[in-house]
C-alpha cells in the first residue's frame, strides 16, 4: 500500500495549488483526479485580474487570452471601459490545471489521473483511502491528512463513515446554475471581442442572473449564462437557461447558427454555503476551494479565490503534520477571517440584484458605474470595494442637482414674466 503524508482529492485550481505548495515544501503528497486527462473537464470560464499571474507564479502558457477592455450591458444601458494595456487574463483551464499537476511531479509529488474517490476509514496513525481506478479495479492508499478539493460536490468532507453521504441542509445554501458555449467565429467577429470581457445583466439578456462573453485564442469565444435559483420578486417562470445564452449569440453577436461553429456545451450547478456555513474539517479531513464556498457568488469568480484558500490552508496542514491537533480549527478561523467581510457583502447584494431588482434598477446601476473610472470599476468587480461607488455617484448627484437648479431658475423666470404681464 502506498503511503503519503497528504492526499488531495480533486485536481482543479485549489487542489492543484495545494498539492503544488505541499510538494515544494518536501511533503509527500498525492494529487488525485477522476478524469484521465485535463481536457476532459475544461469547463471553467476562468476570467481573472492580471495580478493573479504574479500572485501564484503562473507562466504565460496557461493564458488563453489577455483582456484589456471591460463592457457591462443591461437592458437599456451599455458601458465600456477601454484600457491601453492588459488588465486581466482568461485562463485556459486545462493548461492551468496541467501546469499545477506538472509542478507537483517536478517537486517530487505524485499525480494519479483517472482515479475516483470512493471511501475512507480511520486506521491507526492515519486514514485509508479507497479509489476506483477502473470499473473493476480499486486501489487503497494511506495518508495522514485527506483534503477535499472536489468543489461544491463536497464528496470527501460529506462522506459518512457508514458509506452514506452526510446530507446538508439545503436551506443553508444558495444555488447557481450555469451553462456555457464554446464557439468558433470568423476572424472579424473574434477581433471585435478579442480584448474585451463582456458581462450582461437585466431581463433582456439574463433575468435572475448574469451572462458573459469571454475571448479565447484560436478564434474562439466563451458565451455563458448563470441563473440564481429561487423565486424572483417580479419575474414568473424563466425559459430554459440555454435560451439566454443563444439569445446573446443571436442578438448581441448577431450570429445565426450557420455563422459559427459550436465546439462544446457544458454546465454545472454550484451550491454555495450562506454565511460561511460549510464544514471545514472533520478530524484529519479538510475541505478547500469550492468545497468551502471560496467562489464569489455575486460575480462567479472562483479560480483566484480557490487558490488563495489553498495557500491559507498550507501552514495549518504543516502544523498538523508536526503534531498540532488544533491546526484545522485554526485553519477554519483563518478562512473565515479572510473571506468574511467581502463575502457577506456580496451574498446580500447577490440576493437583491438577482432576485429583487427590476430592470430599471439594474439600468440605473450601470449608469452609476459609468461615472467610475476604470480602476475603480475593477476594484469593485474583482476586489469588492463597494466604497468606490460613492466616489462615482457624487458627480452624478451634482450633475442632477445642477439640472434641477437650472429648471427651477427657468420656472422662476417664467413666473415673473407671467406676473409682469
Amino acid at each position: 500500500m502506498d503511503e503519503f503524508a497528504v492526499a488531495v482529492i480533486g485536481a482543479g485550481p485549489a487542489g492543484g495549488q495545494c498539492a503544488r505548495q505541499l510538494a515544494q515544501r518536501g511533503i509527500p503528497v498525492l494529487l488525485v483526479e477522476q478524469h484521465s486527462n485535463f481536457s476532459q473537464n475544461n469547463y471553467s470560464s476562468a476570467a481573472s485580474p492580471l495580478e493573479t499571474m504574479a500572485l501564484f507564479d503562473l507562466p504565460p502558457g496557461v493564458v488563453a487570452r489577455y483582456w484589456t477592455n471591460l463592457a457591462i450591458a443591461a437592458t437599456e444601458k451599455e458601458q465600456i471601459w477601454y484600457g491601453d494595456q492588459p488588465r486581466g487574463v482568461v485562463f485556459d483551464f486545462a493548461k492551468l490545471r496541467q501546469f499545477l499537476a506538472d509542478s507537483v511531479e517536478q517537486a517530487g509529488g505524485q499525480v494519479w489521473l483517472g482515479h475516483r474517490f470512493l471511501a475512507y476509514k480511520q486506521v491507526e496513525n492515519g486514514l485509508e483511502v479507497t479509489l476506483r481506478r477502473s470499473p473493476a479495479e480499486k486501489v487503497t492508499v494511506k495518508t495522514q491528512v485527506l483534503i477535499d478539493a472536489t468543489g461544491s460536490k463536497r464528496a470527501v468532507i460529506n462522506y459518512g463513515q457508514n458509506g452514506q453521504t452526510i446530507k446538508a441542509d439545503s436551506s443553508k445554501y444558495y444555488r447557481g446554475i450555469g451553462t456555457e458555449y464554446l464557439i468558433r467565429v470568423d476572424q472579424n467577429i473574434h477581433q471585435k471581442f478579442a480584448d474585451t470581457l463582456v458581462f450582461f445583466l437585466g431581463y433582456r439578456w439574463s433575468p435572475q442572473g448574469y451572462s458573459w462573453i469571454f475571448p479565447m485564442d484560436n478564434q474562439q469565444l466563451k458565451v455563458g449564462t448563470a441563473i440564481f435559483a429561487g423565486q424572483h420578486r417580479y419575474l414568473g417562470q424563466l425559459k430554459p437557461i440555454r435560451f439566454y445564452t443563444e439569445a446573446i449569440i443571436r442578438n448581441y453577436l448577431r450570429l445565426e447558427k450557420n455563422q459559427y461553429k459550436l465546439e462544446e456545451i457544458h454546465g454545472s450547478v454550484l451550491n454555495y454555503a450562506v454565511n460561511q456555513g460549510d464544514t471545514y474539517h472533520r478530524g484529519p479531513v479538510v475541505a478547500i476551494g469550492d468545497a468551502v464556498s471560496t467562489v464569489n457568488f455575486l460575480g462567479g469568480e472562483g479560480i483566484r479565490h480557490g487558490m488563495q484558500g489553498a495557500n491559507i490552508a498550507i501552514p495549518f496542514v504543516v502544523d498538523y503534520l508536526q503534531g498540532d491537533p488544533q491546526a484545522f480549527e485554526k485553519y477554519e478561523q483563518a478562512m473565515k477571517a479572510h473571506f468574511a467581510e467581502p463575502w457577506q457583502r456580496t451574498e446580500n447584494l447577490s440576493q437583491r440584484v438577482y432576485l429583487e431588482f427590476g430592470d430599471r434598477q439594474i439600468d440605473l446601476g450601470v449608469t452609476y458605474l459609468s461615472y467610475l473610472d476604470y480602476d475603480d470599476v475593477l476594484d469593485l468587480l474583482f476586489h469588492y470595494r463597494f466604497d468606490r461607488i460613492y466616489g462615482g455617484i457624487t458627480p452624478l448627484l451634482l450633475k442632477k442637482f445642477a439640472q434641477f437648479s437650472q429648471q427651477c431658475r427657468r420656472w422662476l423666470r417664467n413666473l415673473r414674466r407671467f406676473f409682469l404681464i
